[in-house]
């Protein structure tokens, strides 16, 4: 059997960090953490005839020279299934996982011009942030590939999100293995999880998904993923900013009264700290997660996203018995608290059969 050498393509230009147009550029975040709060509290001064703002981005400090230090989140490598679970899953920690997709074709074969090129007469949802509500259009693939290319921090490209790589793009899934370990056991693509419940959000939340961007374009709400599952995020085309804030911060970003793993703050500027007072106090964690890399986002960390250059990321949601009893008590209460009346008697039927399936899964498919 013949193997194709795979095409090198270029990588995307190591776009220095540059936050939009929100704030005038200050000094360089690398000036220490005792300097960034100092400046952070100036930043706030309420005497200021304009209120107090929070770049969420770098805290106070913007301007053209910004790296993360890699020291905000591990970056590892060589990283064996028992090091992820006791490190990182059962601590509750997110990774990034370095070599986990370094044998993937997409790495070096997925870029905007492939998908012009290949898929440009497709159409695909994409998304942007208006006065709090997030806006959904619909574009051919080909003229969003230019959108991306073309995009700057001043006129940002729309952002493209969750399109099904099994539906949209089946022919692609080859480009994608081999499959990472850390995926594996993968409980929720089980044919046995609540069958009779085909339109439960749990059913359908797993599979290759596809996010896109370019550069300056964030990621529509600053958010934890649903029903507290883990979520694999590889960096399969250009460099991107994450900033990511533990559960415990829960208190401090204002989760809305429709879903209470999305924030009500607006992620497309500055944060009003006169209409959010307590999100100054959230401590974030940011880092670039750079291409070729894969971030293992831990349960009910609250993260968004600003992508530095033309962007595809490829996501995959995951849950097993190491995270399936927060997983049972998201979907008890989705279903309690449901708007629609007869959905609620549903929540201890479920939340019954979660209990069951773990007893059984945990025996013929362990982590």
């Amino acid at each position: 059997m013949t193997h194709r050498t795979p095409r090198v393509r270029p990588r995307a230009p190591r776009t220095r960090l540059e936050v939009c147009d929100f704030t005038a550029a200050r000094p360089n975040l690398a000036n220490g953490a005792e300097r960034a709060n100092d400046k952070t509290h100036r930043h706030m001064n309420t005497n200021t005839q304009e209120p107090p703002t929070l770049n969420i981005w770098t805290n106070g400090l913007d301007g053209p020279e910004i790296e993360y230090p890699d020291a905000q989140i591990d970056k590892r490598e060589n990283l064996s299934r028992k090091e992820f679970l006791n490190e990182y899953v059962l601590k509750n920690r997110p990774v990034v996982i370095k070599d986990a997709a370094k044998h993937w074709k997409a790495i070096s074969k997925w870029s905007p011009d492939f998908f012009r090129e290949k898929y440009g007469s497709k159409k695909v949802p994409v998304f942007e942030r208006k006065r709090a509500v997030t806006v959904k259009d619909m574009v051919l693939l080909k003229d969003y590939a230019d959108e991306i290319t073309s995009s700057t921090y001043q006129n940002r490209a729309k952002y493209l999100f969750s399109l099904k790589i099994p539906k949209e793009f089946p022919e692609l899934l080859g480009d994608l293995e081999p499959r990472p370990t850390y995926w594996d056991p993968n409980w929720l693509e089980s044919k046995y999880l609540l069958p009779g419940l085909p339109k439960f959000k749990l059913r359908n939340i797993t599979g290759l998904e596809m996010n896109m961007g370019g550069a300056g374009s964030p990621f529509p709400f600053l958010h934890y993923d649903d029903l507290w599952t883990q979520t694999f995020i590889t960096q399969v085309y250009g460099r991107k900013a994450w900033v990511l804030y533990q559960p415990d911060q829960t208190p401090f970003m204002y989760p809305s009264e429709q879903s209470d793993n999305i924030s009500r703050i607006p992620m497309e500027k500055d944060v009003d700290l006169t209409e959010f007072p307590l999100f100054a106090k959230a401590k974030p964690l940011r880092f670039i997660l750079e291409e070729g890399e894969m971030l293992y986002g831990a349960p009910g960390w609250w993260h968004t996203t600003l992508a530095l250059t033309p962007s595809i990321a490829v996501v995959l949601s995951t849950a097993n018995g190491t995270i399936w009893s927060a997983v049972t008590k998201a979907s008890f209460l989705r279903a309690l608290q449901n708007p629609k009346w007869y959905v609620r008697p549903l929540a201890f039927p479920v939340s019954a059969y979660m209990t069951a399936f773990r007893a059984v899964k945990s025996m013929t498919d362990p982590f």
